[in-house]
């Protein structure tokens, strides 16, 4: 018999300091202000999980120095204008539920942060077999099988009696003995994603590893290429599928800018369009990550194995101009004589920083003109739209804004027509994004491709991605009557920053799925107890049902945001995190790594760099534990679509928490006893 649950008691408030592209969470505690080192932009601030009776103004200015009001049982947002770039504290006053924000004089020496594990009301896991009541699930007679155990046991007056693996964190996963793979149809409402980085995943081809001139910095390479590449994820591809893996979303593998700008608010590094969201020639795929023969291999030898491949849709903006991408392209804006003879193999002198090279750029030189043009792009420069303050007409970090609403023909800029290898070629009254839906759907019309995820929805109008969504099924079509094949329509989703678990009117825009931005907080209180999750749970269950066209997409890290295991450094949360994401309805997304704790990595003063750290290939005993338990996770949501996309429903134990899954004839109980 399982013993009385643990007194209640409450997590810490949390603080989410966001922009327009990245949120980290940190808690709030009374004991000592939280000091971040934040840059000059707009921030803003949320404020969760303070308990008792408050309530906040409806419209709050933020100054300096005052106690700010805070909400009781719902978030506060505040806006954080940040004009000079340094250390602020943000002090929480429990007593009077306030916060207070200052500018800090000296510079804050805390650079790890690690979250007290919640402290919730929580079943205590007993040393006896339990006995569950499973209700009207199965009919007496049914043999079950546990997924993490193997044992098998027989509903009998509804009941069965087990214990939990001591290995699963208290949890089991009851399924019919003959339960097997592909029994029931597929359904993207449960398809377990796993998102790899292309560059930091897996190195099988060192001879593109500094394509284009790229260099090496020769210090903590935070911001540099390090040489994974397509051959390198198809190598891989047994072990992603062992994950229970239904989607493999690759970061986007386009032809990036060539050379580096500054990273960091002090130019520390070189930082370099690794991650893939720098686009210079939609139509090509970056050398360092291989060719089109190496995507063709990685398509196939996935579509051999049942996974669909994604790639990464980036509409609404380009890369920066480079010091290399000047030189290769011939524009006449740089004054050479401060630079070595290959402008790529610029670096800072002794008194210099990485951002130190634009002394050497004319920014208002009438010759921007031969750069994308002013009828592609808005951005600072010279005969240029200026960015404006809308989500469509601002520039994200600054990045040239595609005029995807202008309606009036352009012509590809001659450098890009030009590039060697470039499938890009003038076309008849084709608007700007036009050329960008064309050059999109033409990978899903060569290769194959599933579907898109899509980047910064929010800041390209509705039209853009109706009609992407269009070409784009249009070209899978297309291609699989040429190949002779079949499969699921297109699939796009959507990344909304800040987005929940909710029908929004995105979803009419072409969207399948919107990003969760909500799960990875919730994690922590379900790491810490799993049947924390019952409510979230519940929620997400029947706005599924309600809403059948739309599906949120959860995940516990991103390269963002933050890696779960970072804010605990706790390899039994991580794997309490991996059941808690693992079992929720929809879909989820597996950011690489997750599944073996990858740590983060060096980042200077850009937190986010160090989430994107190289993958883990050699595994110590904690990580090979780690990695078994989730792979019999994801094995086991993949065997049950019921998972995420059935009804939820609470069966009533006196000390367990216990759950079915219905989708048809898919059933499942899923078991919590306790920590």
């Amino acid at each position: 018999m399982l013993l009385a649950t643990s007194t209640s008691a409450f997590a810490a408030p949390s603080l989410s300091v966001s922009t327009t592209t990245t949120s980290r969470d940190f808690p709030l505690t009374t004991s000592e202000p939280l000091v971040l080192p934040l840059t000059k932009q707009l921030y803003q601030l949320k404020i969760s999980d303070v308990e008792g009776e408050c309530e906040a103004p409806a419209e709050q200015k933020v100054k300096f120095r005052r106690p700010l009001q805070l909400n009781c049982g719902k978030e506060t947002l505040l806006d954080l204008n940040v004009r000079f770039a340094g250390d602020y504290s943000f002090s929480y006053d429990e007593e009077n539920k306030t916060i207070a924000i200052a500018r800090e004089a000296k510079k804050s020496k805390q650079t790890v942060f690690k979250r007290p594990i919640p402290n919730v009301q929580c079943e205590q896991l007993s040393t006896e077999p339990a006995t569950l009541d499973l209700a009207d699930t199965y009919p007496d007679g049914t043999e079950l099988k546990e997924a993490f155990s193997g044992q098998v046991v027989t509903v009998e007056n509804g009941k069965v009696t087990l214990s939990p693996a001591q290995t699963s964190g208290g949890l089991v996963l009851l399924e019919p003995i003959e339960s097997q793979p592909n029994a029931f149809p597929f359904s993207y409402s449960n398809a377990n994603i796993y998102f790899v980085m292309v560059d930091r995943f897996n190195n099988a081809d060192s001879s593109n590893d500094q394509s284009y001139g790229r260099q090496k910095d020769g210090k903590q390479e935070v911001g540099t290429f390090h040489g994974g590449d397509l051959k390198g994820v198809t190598a891989k591809l047994d072990y992603i599928k062992s994950l229970g893996t239904d989607v493999i979303w690759l970061s986007p593998i386009v032809e990036q800018v060539h050379g580096f700008v500054g990273g960091g608010e002090k130019g520390s590094f070189p930082f370099y369009a690794y991650h893939g969201y720098w686009t210079r020639d939609f139509t090509k795929i970056d050398e360092n990550f291989g060719n089109d023969n190496d995507l063709e291999i990685l398509v196939n030898e996935a579509h051999k194995r049942g996974i669909k491949v994604f790639l990464d849709a980036v509409i609404n903006h380009s890369g920066y101009s480079t010091l290399a991408d000047l030189q290769f392209d011939n524009i006449d804006v740089v004054n050479p004589q401060s630079l070595p003879s290959k402008w790529a193999q610029w670096s800072p002198n002794g008194s210099e920083n990485w951002h130190s090279y634009h002394q050497a750029i004319n920014y208002q030189s009438d010759n921007w003109e031969n750069w994308w043009g002013p009828d592609w792009v808005r951005t600072g420069l010279p005969g240029y739209s200026k960015p404006g303050s809308s989500d469509i007409t601002m520039t994200l970090a600054g990045l040239p804004d595609f005029l995807t609403e202008a309606d009036q023909p352009v012509t590809p800029p001659q450098w890009l027509l030009d590039n060697p290898g470039t499938r890009v070629t003038k076309r008849d009254n084709f608007t700007v994004s036009d050329y960008l839906i064309s050059w999109q759907s033409d990978w899903v019309k060569r290769f194959g491709i599933d579907g898109f995820r899509v980047d910064t929805v929010k800041h390209v109008e509705g039209d853009v991605w109706r009609r992407l969504k269009a070409s784009a099924s249009q070209s899978l079509e297309q291609w699989r009557r040429e190949n002779g094949k079949q499969g699921e329509p297109f699939w796009m989703m959507g990344e909304v920053w800040g987005h929940s678990a909710y029908r929004s009117p995105y979803v009419d825009d072409g969207f399948d799925a919107l990003i969760n931005f909500d799960m990875q907080k919730k994690l922590d209180k379900g790491a810490a107890c799993f049947s924390q999750m019952q409510d979230t749970y519940q929620n997400y269950a029947d706005s599924m049902q309600e809403t059948p066209d739309f599906t949120p997409v959860s995940y516990m890290s991103s390269h963002d945001t933050e890696l779960f295991f970072d804010r605990f450094k706790s390899f039994e949360m991580q794997r309490n995190a991996a059941n808690a994401l693992m079992l929720s309805p929809g879909a989820v997304q597996v950011y690489y790594g997750d599944e073996i704790a990858r740590e983060l990595g060096p980042y200077a003063d850009d937190f986010h760099q160090g989430t994107r750290s190289d993958m883990l290939w050699k595994l110590d005993t904690e990580r090979k534990a780690l990695l078994e338990h989730w792979q019999t996770l994801g094995q086991f949501r993949q065997r049950h679509p019921a998972i995420g996309d059935g009804q939820h429903k609470l069966i009533p134990n006196e000390s367990a928490y216990v759950f079915s899954r219905t989708l048809g004839n898919d059933k499942v109980v899923v078991g919590y006893l306790g920590k």
